[in-house]
């Protein structure tokens, strides 16, 4: 005899699942340094205490690009929030400042945070002040590592830096590195005391001259980040 065969229950809708976000740190400071990745965060830790702000400037490293949006949504959760009076934001140009400047406008967007017009000018229309700066700075492609550079590009050691990279270019005949800056930047690093460190790393240990004036625009953005919360 055959059964009937049976119905497949009816599931129930399920609820969609609420969007997550990173546990974000302890605010501790009334002004937050957002930056990109680990490296960036020892330098900009370094130029931060160079600068005499570590009193009242906390820097979050919110990871890769892709990572700050949900970074910045993560804020709100964290112990604190309410008590932030500026916010700062770097991150680098590569190849495109514009696209990179308006990635991190639809990021506070999102957040729902205000957005500055310009990179390297404080927003104005709300509370935290928040303002963003493209690093190498003014409009142009390029990486911390591009100001960096410059710090050292009158140093003796940088002729024997500029021989290598012609060399091994001359090697690979024409080919050169992707991010020469990058680069250049380790070649520096490799000519120093402790050469197997990071960027971040040597600025801990003094290597680059932070009092350059092609630091500058990096000094600046952090004194005026740090002055819009008095």
């Amino acid at each position: 005899m055959e059964h009937p065969q049976r119905q497949p229950a009816t599931q129930e809708a399920q609820p969609m699942a609420r969007e997550s976000f990173p546990k974000p740190e302890s605010i501790t400071k009334e002004t937050l340094l957002l930056v990109e990745g680990n490296d960036s965060r020892n330098f900009f830790e370094a130029m931060r205490d160079h600068l005499s702000l570590s009193h009242q400037l906390q820097i979050i490293n919110f990871g890769g690009i892709k990572q700050l949006k949900s970074t910045l949504l993560g804020l709100r959760g964290a112990s604190g929030f309410t008590d932030i009076k500026s916010i700062g934001i770097i991150r680098d140009a590569e190849t495109n400042p514009t696209g990179a400047f308006q990635s991190v406008q639809a990021s506070l967007r999102r957040a729902k945070l205000p957005i500055p017009a310009n990179p390297e000018q404080l927003s104005c229309d709300g509370q935290p002040a928040v303002g963003v700066l493209i690093l190498p700075g003014q409009g142009k492609p390029g990486m911390l590592e591009t100001l960096l550079c410059k710090t050292f590009a009158d140093a003796p050691e940088c002729r024997c830096i500029d021989v290598f990279f012609k060399c091994v270019e001359e090697l690979r005949q024409g080919r050169t590195a992707k991010r020469p800056d990058k680069a250049r930047a380790q070649a520096f690093i490799a000519t120093q005391p402790d050469p197997h460190v990071s960027v971040g790393v040597a600025a801990r240990k003094r290597y680059w001259n932070l009092d350059h004036q092609a630091l500058a625009p990096v000094r600046d953005f952090l004194k005026s980040v740090a002055a819009a919360a008095n």
